[in-house]
């Protein structure tokens, strides 16, 4: 290895280095961004995890009856899962309008 190609190997770890330590600010301005758009979008993405989840519960139903219905002898009854999740998912819509109404009345205050 002559000198010239050790310094443009170090010149490379260095750029990576500094590539990487830009990407925790990126993963952040990222979930920022993406925690906004799901608290504007609440309604829409609250009634799309509702959908799926139905959906998914009436294939399995469909083609599986059998053996969910023993599952569910052994374990819990279905409705019983089903409502927890289907409570836990309007929770979760609960907690964003009131996080999204806590941002929009910061930034409101910071205007004034």
């Amino acid at each position: 290895m002559s000198w010239l190609s050790f310094l443009d190997a170090r010149a490379r770890a260095g750029h990576a280095a500094q590539v990487l330590k830009g990407v925790p600010a990126f993963a952040r301005s990222r979930l920022r961004a993406a925690d906004v758009w799901v608290q504007d979008h609440h309604v829409g993405v609250g009634a799309t995890v509702l959908l799926v989840i139905c959906t998914a519960v009436g294939l399995l139903l469909r083609f599986r009856m059998d053996q969910v219905v023993e599952l569910a002898r052994q374990f819990a009854p279905v409705c019983t899962i089903f409502a927890a999740v289907i409570s836990a998912v309007l929770g979760l819509l609960k907690w964003i309008r009131k996080r999204k109404k806590a941002r929009l009345a910061a930034m409101e205050a910071a205007r004034s």
